[in-house]
Parts: structure tokens; sequence; C-alpha cells
């Protein structure tokens, strides 16, 4: 009998997923553990130095602004023992310095306020620049640029006079250990065209010194025997007519121009000085004016009669061959 047998129905297929998938880890060893704390505390102990590092900047910053004087203190508490001067030049002295500056007794040196004392001593206006360092563990260094004096100036306070001293930059001030046979040699300024005011610091500096300290200097180099005899600068005609007006002691009125070179105008006083003494025993002279270019106007205490008595050849404003090496 041919018959076919019926195929029995597939049983249902099976897959991965019906594979159970839980696996019960492999227990961490004794050493994987060890291993693994101490990364822990590697870890740990890194962020507490960086968070006790940042404490500590944060710390010492806020110290620094809000007291540095006590920071300082506690940082050195050293007292000053001594204060160094330096100074190129100069005539101020380490005692004058210690007693400007006033230091309180047992001060440490860090606790001093440099700019404050900087102050005290520009205060006195022979210090021009004054620069204030420590030198741990106990000394403070002092180093000064000192003004020169270039005039002398005549003062009334309370019913008594002084002698004040004025600088190039026109700084008025006291003078401190000068030697008085070198301020003896300095001329006078003439009141009259300037203003001494007194503040509560010193003195308002003088106007125009610059200009005057030029032909002091040059007269100083390329004449010094006629400016041995100068005794009074004035001011009065600087800002109206650019004139610096000299009384010398043989002179009593020599007229200067700030528009001119210095050393020409000296080289022809010098000239016509010369050529004076060369006629005149005595002193004759009575005004040189050595403002305008190219003539020479001079005034002559000699009456008519006496200069007529000198030859034109004894007595021109013309430079000599002579003296053809000066400039005129």
């Amino acid at each position: 009998m041919n018959s076919v047998a019926e195929k029995s129905p597939a049983a249902p297929g099976r897959s991965w997923r019906d594979i159970r998938q839980e696996v019960k880890p492999v227990a961490m060893s004794r050493k994987g553990r060890s291993r693994r704390r101490l990364e822990w505390f590697k870890v740990s102990t890194l962020c507490t130095l960086l968070a006790g590092g940042a404490w500590g900047t944060y710390v010492v910053v806020h110290s620094w602004g809000t007291d540095r004087a006590a920071l300082a203190t506690a940082a050195h508490s050293e007292p000053v023992r001594e204060i160094a001067l330096i100074t190129q030049g100069g005539v101020l002295t380490k005692k004058w310095v210690s007693e400007v500056l006033a230091l309180p007794k047992g001060a440490s040196l860090m606790a001093l306020d440099l700019g404050a004392l900087k102050g005290k001593l520009l205060m006195k206006g022979q210090v021009k620049v004054a620069v204030l360092t420590r030198n741990f563990p106990d000394t403070l260094v002092v180093t000064l640029q000192e003004r020169t004096p270039v005039a002398r100036l005549q003062v009334t306070e309370g019913g008594d006079t002084k002698q004040l001293l004025v600088a190039r930059d026109g700084a008025v001030y006291d003078g401190f250990n000068y030697d008085r046979q070198i301020l003896a040699t300095l001329p006078w300024l003439d009141k009259e065209g300037i203003r001494v005011v007194k503040t509560s610091h010193g003195y308002e500096p003088i106007a125009n010194m610059t200009d005057v300290a030029d032909l002091l200097a040059m007269a100083q180099m390329e004449a010094p025997h006629l400016y041995r005899g100068w005794l009074i600068v004035s001011l009065a005609r600087l800002e109206a007519r650019d004139e610096i007006v000299v009384k010398a002691q043989d002179i009593p009125e020599i007229v200067f121009s700030r528009k001119r070179d210095y050393r020409r105008q000296i080289a022809q006083l010098d000239y016509v000085v010369d050529k004076v003494q060369e006629g005149v025993a005595e002193p004759a002279l009575l005004s040189v004016n050595l403002s305008l270019d190219g003539q020479v106007p001079v005034k002559m205490r000699n009456t008519p009669d006496d200069l007529a008595k000198l030859s034109p050849t004894n007595f021109s404003l013309q430079p000599s061959q002579r003296k053809s090496k000066r400039d005129l």
C-alpha cells in the first residue's frame, strides 16, 4: 500500500536568546583590592594637597592686601640697626638723614613705610631724588641725588633775615653742610621780578632759573675772572624782554639776552672790559648791553673830556688781532 506517511509538525526551534546569561563574576583577588585602595588613597591625598595649597595662597594674598605691616612684622622682626647713606658728590651726612627720617625706636625693617620716608627726604629741597631699599636683616640703604645751588636768596621771616639757596631747576631750600667759602662765591638773586612763596613743605620753585643757571655756568667756565665779580642777578626783565641783568663789582649793569648765545656775549663782555682797562686805569664802565646782535652799547663813567683823550686805537669795540681767536 502506497501511502505517504504524514510528516509530523516540526518542533519549535531554539534561539541563543533562550540561553541563560547569568554568569557569576569571578571574585577580585586580594592584590587587586589592595591596588584599588592604593589608587584611591593617592587620588585623595592629591586632592587634599591641592585644596590646602589653594587655601594657603588665598590666606597669604588676603593677609598681604589687608595687613601688610602685620605680615611683614611676622616674617621679619629684626629692628633697624643701621642706616647706610649713598650720595655722589653730595654734602649731606648719615646723621642728617637719621634725624630727618626719625625712625621709631625698635622699628623692624619690613614694617617701615618706605614711601612715607622718601617723602620726608624730598620735603627737604636739597634732595632731588631719594631711593630707599631694605638690606636684610637690619640695614636701611638710602641713596640720594642732591641739588647744587647756583645762586643765593635773602628773605625775611618773622622779623629775621635768612639766606636761602636756589638750584638750577628753581628749587628754593635751606642749605645744609655747604662750605661757606663756596657759598660766598654765589651771586645773589634780586627779589625784584621773582616771587618767594612759602608753602607747608618749603618754598615754591622760582621760574626761569634754567636760563640764569646756563648763563652763570658759562661765565664760570669761559671767564672765571669776570664771574668772580658778579654780585647780583636780576630776572625783572626776563619775562617781558628776555633779558638777564647782572650787577658786577666794577660794572653796575650788564645786560644779557637769553635769545643769544651766552658764550658769544661773555666773549664780547671780556673784550670790552679789556679794551676799557687799556685806556683807563680806574673802573670806567657804567653799563654794557650785550642783548643786541651786531653792536654793544656801552655807558662810561668818564666825562667827555676824559673820553676825548682816548685814541680810537686804544678803545674800539671791534676785535683786535690779538684776540681774533675768541668767539665774537
